[in-house]
């Protein structure tokens, strides 16, 4: 059973190609122009923040940028060069293309996977588009909303919409002000290049997902009493399982280091912002690849009937499944729900250190 498969890369790789950042494309120009930018604009971020120290204020305001623009900076460099990430994204895009369904019900486990990354994708990056855009807008609107009571224009107006060290003298200055402003423009695509990178992390693992339930479905229905061609179908499902277990590690390995910037700018982001709604009281996801089913489906077959051959296979199938697959932060942080807990004490941790220094 043949069935078209949704490539949901193709919104991650148009957002990526804005700047040349698509690892399947071999253009380099329009990359080199924005990481120059973005070097530029992150030395000034953290000469602002050397700045604001003191300021405990400022630096809350710059901190919330700042962690977004390192992780999203490095995650540029880390898509466009590293060959780990190039070779999951092919294989997998091959996969989808070729993705052919024995059943409906194996159709039915592997779209529910893949209905969720599409949503996902669209929806986030959209948003984050809206939201990014609206940001950028909100100082200009301002300026131009009639001000009662005072002069149009004054100094404490004009207002960026991010923080940098400032090498003109925009706050005094009309035309300084619109120069700075039109510099900031290109930072917009920062938040939109940081979803996108978790959306293409997302597609990666719930098509994995999505494999993993075709799998186990799979083994669970091994016609055992047939035993015409049974040994190549066996061998079969264990070199799919471990060619599985090889993309996950692949991926993992990729990742791991962004996925640690990413845990630790998310924990500072959060207890940066509970921070400032308390000052204002007025104003990684999470992913497990279940490839345990996969054992427990080797498991319950009955492999009893199976030839001495055979149970050697399913023996070693289930010893390379026995410990969960999942994605790292640096090789030592598990994305999980008890993950997730401890972010959030972490950050309250950072909120009570925070209060402790007003």
């Amino acid at each position: 059973m043949n069935e078209k498969v949704k490539d949901v890369f193709l919104l991650n790789e148009r957002v990526f190609e804005i700047f040349d950042s698509w690892p399947l494309r071999k253009r380099y120009t329009r990359f080199i122009m924005y990481m120059s930018y973005l070097s530029v604009h992150m030395v000034i971020m953290y000469m602002d923040l050397i700045e604001s120290f003191g300021n405990l204020k400022s630096m809350v305001e710059n901190i919330i940028d700042t962690t977004l623009a390192t992780v999203t900076y490095y995650f540029l460099f880390l898509l466009r060069f590293n060959k780990l990430i190039e070779q999951a994204i092919v294989t997998v895009k091959q996969e989808m293309t070729t993705c052919k369904f024995e059943t409906l019900e194996e159709m039915r486990l592997y779209l529910a996977y893949h209905k969720i990354s599409d949503k996902f994708g669209r929806y986030a990056i959209s948003t984050t588009l809206v939201i990014a855009t609206l940001w950028y807008l909100t100082p200009m609107l301002h300026l131009l909303k009639p001000q009662s009571g005072q002069s149009n224009g004054s100094s404490s107006d004009y207002k960026l919409p991010f923080r940098v060290h400032a090498f003109l003298d925009y706050q005094n200055d009309l035309q300084n002000f619109v120069i700075m402003y039109l510099y900031q423009f290109p930072l917009v695509f920062l938040a939109l290049n940081h979803i996108s990178a978790i959306s293409t992390l997302i597609n990666l693992v719930l098509h994995i997902c999505g494999k993993f339930s075709i799998l186990s479905y799979r083994i669970r229905n091994i016609p055992t009493n047939v035993n015409v061609h049974l040994d190549n179908v066996i061998e079969e499902f264990v070199v799919a399982h471990i060619k599985l277990t090889t993309t996950v590690n692949s991926i993992n390995s990729a990742f791991q280091i962004f996925l640690l910037l990413e845990l630790s700018q998310t924990s500072i982001r959060m207890a940066v912002l509970i921070y400032m709604m308390l000052l204002n009281p007025s104003g990684s996801f999470i992913f497990h690849i279940q490839s345990t089913k996969v054992s427990e489906a080797f498991y319950i077959t009955d492999w009893n009937d199976l030839s001495v051959r055979n149970q050697k296979l399913f023996l070693l199938a289930m010893s390379v499944g026995r410990r969960t697959l999942h994605v790292t932060a640096g090789k030592f942080y598990i994305f999980s729900l008890n993950g997730f807990i401890g972010i959030m004490k972490t950050s309250f941790g950072y909120v009570s250190l925070l209060r402790a220094l007003i």
